[in-house]
């Protein structure tokens, strides 16, 4: 605690907010991008995919990394996850075929603007409603209508069955399908902009101060990765989970971290964060599902 108040005190009103207010999205990005590119030039742009491993600093780390590689553990999360993928619904159907027809969309695309309902989505709400669409049997399919919140058993289910679909996009280039020209939309980005640079619980901690300020460097024994690129690797496993999670997951505990109020999974809060933090990455290749510190 001493060491995270010493770093809070060092930031002092932060470097975070000497960004300027863009009104379009392609501006933040090109400004984004370029700060990252800037400030680590060693660094090929590609590379930025594979999180606080691509930072010529946390080499140590990369070597762990690469070891751990050869063996994953995730495999035995991804094997659950493709077995889940094949298992037929009552009526016959699978995640397969809503993916064929276009209900489930290529993951490269995520987050995607849904015109017709005026909101955000992200592969795994699609996964899910695809799910209840074809009547899939909740005692094999645990995530349907659960909490995930507190029911981390289906959380972890969810997250293992959209980490294989990912996994099949691997390398793709993370492109989001929304159309900024809608007001909507864009009000969703800038929510998610300001949720990011903004100053939280009793830490008072905006995630840019990790994931930009402090980012390359330890914070109480734990390395902090570039923003660029942060959200391409998940879901992923994080070695001191020891279990496949997704991005949803990743905030609720970083919002604890901070001592800030909490948020519903997929709840517009979180979901408009997403988009901003895969925008700032367009272009990167996915590596989800990944392994992370």
């Amino acid at each position: 605690m001493k060491k995270i108040l010493t770093m809070l005190a060092a930031l002092g009103t932060a470097a975070s907010f000497a960004f300027s207010v863009h009104a379009d999205p392609q501006s933040d990005l090109k400004e984004f991008q370029g700060y990252f590119k800037k400030s680590n030039p060693g660094v090929k742009f590609d590379d930025f995919a594979n999180g606080i491993y691509a930072l010529p600093q946390y080499k140590e780390y990369r070597q762990q990394w690469m070891a751990i590689m050869e063996f994953p553990p995730l495999e035995i999360g991804l094997e659950k996850g493709k077995k889940l993928w094949e298992t037929k619904f009552g009526n016959g159907e699978s995640f397969a075929g809503c993916l064929k027809r276009g209900e489930i969309k290529p993951a490269y695309t995520y987050p995607r603007w849904d015109k017709a309902t005026k909101s955000l989505h992200v592969a795994e709400m699609d996964i899910m409603d695809c799910a209840k669409k074809n009547n899939a049997d909740p005692s094999i399919f645990t995530f349907i209508g659960a909490d995930l919140a507190k029911d981390a058993k289906a959380r972890v289910q969810l997250a293992e069955l959209t980490g294989h679909y990912y996994s099949m996009f691997r390398g793709k280039r993370v492109k989001p399908d929304v159309d900024f020209k809608d007001p909507d939309a864009l009000a969703a980005y800038e929510r998610g902009k300001k949720f990011w640079w903004s100053r939280r619980g009793q830490l008072n901690f905006a995630c840019s101060n990790c994931h930009l300020d402090l980012a390359g460097k330890d914070m109480a024994n734990q390395p902090l990765s570039a923003g660029l690129g942060h959200p391409v690797g998940w879901p992923a496993q994080r070695l001191p989970w020891e279990q496949m999670e997704t991005i949803m997951q990743r905030y609720v505990t970083c919002n604890t971290q901070v001592r800030a109020k909490g948020f519903k999974h997929y709840g517009d809060e979180y979901l408009s964060l997403q988009l901003y933090e895969t925008y700032m990455s367009s272009g990167l290749p996915l590596t989800a599902p990944a392994m992370r510190n």
